[in-house]
């Protein structure tokens, strides 16, 4: 057992919760609806061995493609250049046509005209998953990674070059000259051997090829250069660089691959709505292996992974910002950034995706405001990990090791003398319904500021881990859910945990903003309730189902209940429908009961437990059930084992 599990499993010993809590996630997982379409296998596997999320080496290592880490490797051997260039061209081909093969016919302009302004709504992402074979894609996108590797690896870079231009079997060829060139949209390929050049971007669809190979000089790039059903790479070997997107783009991918790999140079990055290693269904990298650089992007990227999607910014060298500004909320909340490791999935229609922001070294700057640095929402995993330098992180909420939903956030940081300020909370190791929020911290003295809900805390059976390894540290919260405590829910604990040198660390509790007095009570009528709404959307059937059990409880609707039980006796509003059972005419309510007991969620099962089923609730394996049979006055058998964080049987 390594010493994070000592530590945690003498903290939950303290807290009387016993090692079972770090199952309790998936104890109420597995006994609900299966995993949505397109949720990664990482997110279910992490909240059934939530300390493994600590380990960002293994998280790593799993889900990014052992090529990406060969660009800056030494030439293995000299290959004429015409011979490379061939070989390359054939390579990119057979990635193509595993591309195309792949995946089917996109409306890829609307796709987008979405991205201009934010995200593609979740339907146009289903019409993706609807069109792409995941293993095939995968697939076609290890091609193109892996032939860029080589052929970059193997290329002599003083090799003479005479510009040309050719037709192939991927489309046209470009070789630059060695001046400062200009070169536009329309090449599959493009080697530049050096000069100070410009290079207007376009976006990659269709099914097509789109590469740049640069070899050295002060280049510029411009334009939106997102792949969609496309395979794209830029790669350029030397320089300080500027790359300038109004758009998507640069290392932005949806049902295709985009890689950019920078190996050399103080390089500038600025993009638009989702850009700087963002994917969905695909792998969308940005890759800095030296320099002191700079990436500024809008919202959604450095490091996004939508539904089927890998993002990944991976610096490797250099002290580097970060900056993510953010887009409107439609909760007012504050601002959207969902970026430097963040997955984000949408309620219940599709998972989320891999998000990772790896930096290896330097005194690194980041910046952002919801949902960031760490971030998973809706069964998408979010990684941040700084593996060195004196390290400084500012977001709002929602960030720096923070989890919403089923989901999983990890911020790890290796070292250094660190600050992380939390404008709002919900971070800093923090879990919120069934989800897991993780920030480890390896050494040094480290600052933490936050107001709420922060620093080792978890909400709704979620689960908050803040672990710091040592070090004279200062933590500041304001709100006194915070430093390892939890507020549960569903009958069941969540977890919080705080592990730190309490000799030498400073804990404050700043002076807390004036209470806003209540809001008047104000009388009003129940919402309508349109039973016939889609049941994959999450907003469209919460206000169904929340306005739904408003009328129940006022003794009205319940003939329309009854027939939508009757039509579909697993429906999903059944889970409005069995806190409201007491309200049911009395001719109705045991005819609804037992089909509310047969229903396959243990939640509404439990809802409508009664005495005369204790026994069927003490032999299930849903933690959720027996805690409600020991509230009703059940008595297990001797020497049945409970979870040690549940109330242990007393003598009969």
């Amino acid at each position: 057992m390594g010493a994070l599990a000592l530590l945690v499993a003498a903290e939950l010993a303290r807290q009387a919760l016993g090692p079972d809590a770090l199952l309790i996630i998936d104890n109420i997982v597995r006994h609900e609806a299966p995993p949505p379409r397109a949720a990664p296998a990482i997110v279910r596997e992490l909240l059934a061995r939530p300390l493994d999320a600590a380990n960002a080496a293994a998280f790593f290592d799993r889900n990014v493609n052992k090529s990406l880490m060969q660009f800056a490797a030494e030439p293995e051997k000299t290959v004429p250049f015409d011979s490379l260039l061939q070989r390359y061209i054939e390579e990119l081909a057979a990635a193509q046509r595993a591309l195309l093969a792949a995946t089917g016919k996109l409306d890829e302009q609307a796709l987008l005209e979405a991205l201009k302004e934010g995200l593609p709504s979740a339907d146009q992402l289903l019409g993706v998953a609807n069109a792409v074979d995941p293993a095939g894609l995968e697939r076609a996108n290890a091609l193109l990674v892996e032939a860029t590797a080589k052929f970059v690896r193997d290329l002599d870079r003083n090799v003479a070059m005479e510009p040309r231009r050719l037709e192939t079997a991927i489309g046209t060829v470009v070789i630059g000259s060695r001046g400062s060139d200009r070169h536009y949209p329309g090449a599959a390929l493009i080697i530049d051997p050096g000069g100070d050049d410009t290079y207007v971007r376009a976006p990659a669809f269709g099914g097509a090829i789109s590469v740049i190979v640069d070899l050295g000089g002060d280049d510029r790039y411009l334009g939106a250069d997102i792949a969609v059903r496309a395979l794209s790479a830029l790669i350029d070997l030397a320089g300080d660089d500027r790359y300038d997107t109004e758009g998507p783009g640069l290392g932005a991918a949806i049902a295709g691959a985009s890689l950019l790999v920078d190996l050399a140079g103080n390089d500038r990055y600025q993009s638009g709505y989702f850009g700087q290693g963002a994917a969905a269904f695909g792998t969308g990298a940005l890759i800095d292996i030296a320099g002191d650089d700079e990436y500024r992007l809008v919202a959604w990227g450095q490091g996004l992974g939508l539904a089927g999607g890998l993002g990944l910014l991976w610096d490797r060298g250099g002290s580097d910002h970060y900056l993510v500004a953010g887009a409107a909320d439609p909760f007012n909340r504050g601002l959207l950034s969902g970026a430097q490791g963040a997955g984000f999935g949408f309620r219940t229609l599709l998972g989320g995706g891999i998000g990772i922001l790896r930096d290896d070294r330097g005194d690194d700057r980041y910046e952002a405001e919801m949902f960031a640095q760490g971030s998973g929402y809706y069964y998408g995993a979010g990684l941040l990990w700084d593996e060195s330098g004196h390290d400084r992180y500012r977001a709002v909420r929602y960030a720096q090791g923070s989890g919403a939903h089923e989901a999983v956030g990890v911020l790890r940081d290796e070292e250094g003398f660190d600050s992380y300020d939390l404008g709002h909370g919900a971070g800093q190791g923090m879990g919120l319904d069934l989800a897991l929020g993780v920030l480890v911290d390896g050494a040094g003295d480290d600052r933490y500021s936050a107001r709420f809900h922060a620093q080792g805390t978890a909400t709704a059976n979620g689960l908050g881990l803040l672990a710091d390894a040592g070090g004279a540290d200062r933590l500041r919260v304001e709100d006194r859910y915070a430093w390892g405590t939890a507020e549960p829910l569903r009958g069941l604990p969540s977890v919080g945990l705080l592990l730190n040198d309490s000799r030498k660390a400073l804990f404050e509790r700043m002076q807390p903003a004036a209470a806003k007095p209540p809001p008047s009570a104000i009388p009003f009528e129940c919402a309508k309730a349109d039973l016939s709404a889609r049941r994959d959307d999450f907003d469209v059937l919460l206000a169904a189902g929340q306005a739904l059990h408003c009328a129940l409880r006022k003794g009205e609707r319940w003939d329309e209940a009854a027939a939508l039980l009757r039509h579909n006796p697993a429906d999903p509003l059944a889970t409005w429908i069995a806190p409201a059972l007491p309200a049911a005419p009395e001719a109705l309510r045991e005819e609804l009961r037992a089909v509310l007991w047969a229903h396959p969620s243990c939640g509404v099962r439990t809802n409508v437990l009664t005495k005369e089923k204790l026994e069927d609730a003490l032999s299930s394996s849903c933690w959720r059930l027996l805690a409600a049979a020991l509230r009703l006055g059940a008595k297990p058998a001797p020497g049945v084992r409970l979870p040690g964080f549940l109330p242990a049987p007393r003598a009969y």
